[in-house]
């Protein structure tokens, strides 16, 4: 009984750490094109997970939403942050703060990918 536990227990963690990498290859697409979209340079290809809760919603009730950040660069030397909050793997808030005035993209609004589920 106990080995079956530890199984279970390995089955879960697995499981995890592949969400979420899948979750943070899924933060750095939306990251590289928002900067794309928005004309700016995205540095270092770096989106670092900036927090994790679990909310409301999904097919089981709870999903995990998490928040991600990344940094551009308008001119090629001042470095500037972004940010992406994901629900599973949709696209709840994109923003960059912008030195000209703050921009927020809604990612509701934004066309789904390609291998997104439809539900």
């Amino acid at each position: 009984m106990t080995g079956l536990f530890v199984i279970l227990a390995i089955v879960l963690v697995v499981l995890y750490f592949n969400d979420a990498w899948r979750s943070l290859e899924r933060a750095r697409k939306v990251a590289r094109d928002l900067c794309a979209r928005a004309g700016v340079q995205f540095l270092d290809s770096s989106v670092v997970q900036k927090g994790v809760r679990i909310v409301r919603g999904g097919r089981w009730g709870l999903m995990l939403a998490r928040t991600y950040r990344f940094e551009f660069a308008t001119d090629g030397q001042s470095r500037h942050s972004g940010e992406i909050t994901l629900r599973g793997r949709r696209v709840r808030v994109a923003s960059m703060d912008l030195p000209e005035g703050g921009r927020v993209l809604d990612g509701e609004t934004r066309a789904r990918d390609p291998g997104e589920s439809t539900r």
